[in-house]
């Protein structure tokens, strides 16, 4: 005996599967960079690409990273990373859609790199051991990237500005420190005020 859908039934599984879809386009358009933004607190942006493809027939999202350089793609510190953030991913996948998520790494020529994740994963996130060894140099690797990419440039800067105001046009020092105060101030109310607009 043969069964029959009836509309109610058709049309829930309509609507599921366009929220799906419309959910599978925000993850294709924001996971690159979510992971983007993720790793470049630790490594160089030029030196990899992402980008995410939906596979409607498996219901399963990939996110393949191409590294760029030879040395990126055995530095354990880097494989780590993108195993940590490919695994953290997939569990949020799986709660809010139901859907599986496949990280996959390649080389600059298409060489299939991904075994190098798997081993990072198995290697790190699950030894408790070599992954608190890991974070050490993790916590390092970052402290070291920000200090070199936005402390000590934005320091500078502000030193020559102090420079500008009080050796060209003649500010109190305490006036000089004042007027950089309120830039500041500005700037990061104008940085807010932009995110906002954006999200």
């Amino acid at each position: 005996m043969s069964r029959t859908r009836t509309p109610a039934c058709g049309a829930a599984g309509r609507g599921y599967n366009q929220v799906v879809r419309d959910r599978a386009d925000q993850v294709v358009e924001g996971l690159p960079r979510d992971l983007d933004r993720f790793l470049r607190d630790f490594f160089p942006r030029k030196r990899w690409q992402s980008r995410v493809q939906y596979d409607h027939r498996a219901r399963r999202f990939l996110l393949d990273v191409t590294v760029r350089d030879s040395g990126l793609a055995g530095d354990e510190r880097f494989l780590s990373l993108v195993a940590f953030y490919g695994r953290g991913q997939r569990k949020l996948m799986r709660q809010n859609l139901g859907l599986e998520l496949q990280c996959r790494l390649f080389s600059d020529e298409g060489a299939d790199l991904t075994p190098r994740l798997r081993t990072a994963e198995s290697s790190y996130l699950d030894n408790e051991e070599r992954g608190s060894a890991m974070g050490r140099q993790l916590a390092w690797l970052g402290f070291r990237r920000r200090l070199l990419r936005d402390f000590i440039p934005r320091t500078l800067l502000w030193a020559g500005v102090m420079a500008v105001l009080v050796l060209v046009f003649g500010f109190s020092f305490s006036t000089a420190v004042l007027l950089c105060v309120i830039a500041l101030v500005v700037q990061a109310a104008v940085g807010s005020f932009l995110s906002d607009r954006v999200t």
